[in-house]
């Protein structure tokens, strides 16, 4: 069974709501959504620096940041996820800078989860396509499990790079481990 590992803020009464900006511009040639390996590098450290529009809150161990270019792990989600041996993820430097406290998270990376499956049943899903062949709109998602590697634990579909998919075994340690921040959907719900 797998599950959608969505950016979306999982309690919106306790977890913090950053929006900010970053410090560069990665341009066209990288990025870290696509499920491709970022061979550039190095890549500069980046900085989101948080604006007034940001709700203060607990800061999560998976944390959804407006313009931040990707998934954002925790040293505590990074450590249980090497431990699941989970080996198609790169880490790029991030500091999150809270201008009013001064203070500066550090403990946070851009996560680039690498590996495109080609797992999409469409004749049972119900999606509509961009014309370059991307999902463009999800009423109903279902994943033909038979074409997903046994090794994939977390990977992103080939239509739709930005959806990050999780095993079910994942989904299982991230809550039995107490991360915070992660919200997931079963896949056949997500819309």
């Amino acid at each position: 069974m797998y599950y959608v590992l969505s950016n979306e803020i999982a309690n919106e009464k306790l977890d913090a709501e950053l929006s900010g900006d970053v410090n560069l511009e990665l341009g066209g040639d990288i990025s870290f959504e696509r499920g491709e390996v970022v061979s550039m590098l190095p890549i500069p450290k980046v900085i989101y620096t948080m604006n007034d529009d940001s709700r203060t809150g607990r800061m999560t161990d998976h944390l959804s940041l407006d313009e931040a270019y990707g998934l954002v792990f925790s040293s505590r989600l990074r450590e249980l996820l090497f431990d699941l041996k989970i080996e198609n993820i790169q880490y790029f430097d991030l500091d999150i800078v809270n201008p009013e406290t001064k203070e500066v998270y550090n403990d946070y990376k851009i996560a680039n989860v690498i590996g495109l499956v080609d797992c999409v049943d469409k004749k049972k899903s119900d999606l509509k396509y961009f014309a370059s062949g991307n999902i463009k709109r999800i009423r109903k998602l279902i994943l033909n499990e038979s074409r997903i590697p046994r090794s994939a634990k977390i990977f992103r579909l080939s239509n739709d790079v930005t959806l990050p998919i999780v095993h079910d075994s994942v989904k299982k340690a991230i809550e039995a481990s107490g991360i915070s921040g992660c919200l997931f959907y079963n896949v056949e719900d997500y819309h």
